[in-house]
Order: structure tokens, then C-alpha cells, then sequence
């Protein structure tokens, strides 16, 4: 069960890394908006709580229970497999269900090609840490 704690505890941080960042990208751009920050928490959260959902608890434990590693070469295997993983979400989307904007289209799929890594890799590297943490006990 430690596999669906370390899941759980990894999608919670992932969703809210992803709401954190669409925060300072709007401050960024817009500057202080308190209905635009607050629609970006009230809708961006249960977006990030659906994306993270399947790497998290569906990739990563799969693939934990496959590769079976332990030690530094799990914190390895897990950023690669979550950076995967985090990179096909974004081309699921766009290309498979057919979610993404009628202009612009190079531009948004690179750049959440891009997210789809970084926050992928991350994912994976907090899976490793908690599941190593709750195997540690």
C-alpha cells in the first residue's frame, strides 16, 4: 500500500506545482488580478488533479512494479519514466481527444511538451522519494 500513498501524496504536490506555476505566469503577465488568480485556482486545480492522476497513480506504480529497483537507480528509472509519461499526457490531449486551439498550435504543443517533462520528471522524483521514505519505516 505504500505505492498508493506515495501516489497520492505525489498527484496532491503535482497538482498544486502546476496551479503554482500558472499563478506566477499570470502575475507575470497581468500583474495582481484577484478573480483572474481565483479562477485560475478554482478551475487549474481539479485540470491539475486530472493530469497528474494518471502518471501518478497509474505510470509510475506500474512501472515500479516492473522495473523493481532500488536505491539511486529508482530515483533515475522514476524521472525518466515520469518525464514519458508527463510528455504523452500533452499529446493525448491535443492530438487524440482533440482539446487544443484553433490557432497557435506549434507553439502550444511544444510549450506543453515542454511542461509535460519537467513536470513528468518532477513527478517521478517525488514518487521515488516518498515511496524510498515509506520503505525506510
Amino acid at each position: 500500500m505504500g505505492w498508493l500513498k506515495a501516489g497520492l501524496t505525489t498527484t496532491v504536490i503535482s497538482a498544486i506545482l502546476m496551479v503554482g506555476a500558472m499563478l506566477l505566469l499570470s502575475v507575470l503577465q497581468k500583474g495582481f488580478e484577484p478573480m483572474s488568480l481565483l479562477s485560475i485556482i478554482v478551475v487549474g486545480l481539479p485540470v491539475g488533479f486530472v493530469v497528474a492522476l494518471p502518471v501518478c497513480l497509474v505510470v509510475l506504480p506500474a512501472a515500479d512494479a516492473i522495473l523493481m529497483r532500488r536505491g539511486a537507480r529508482l530515483f533515475r528509472d522514476m524521472m525518466i519514466v515520469g518525464a514519458i509519461a508527463g510528455a504523452l499526457v500533452p499529446i493525448i490531449i491535443l492530438f487524440v481527444l482533440r482539446l487544443r486551439p484553433s490557432s497557435g498550435l506549434g507553439t502550444i504543443t511544444a510549450l506543453s511538451l515542454l511542461a509535460g517533462l519537467v513536470g513528468g520528471a518532477a513527478a517521478g522524483l517525488f514518487y521515488a522519494e516518498f515511496l524510498a521514505r515509506l520503505e525506510k519505516r
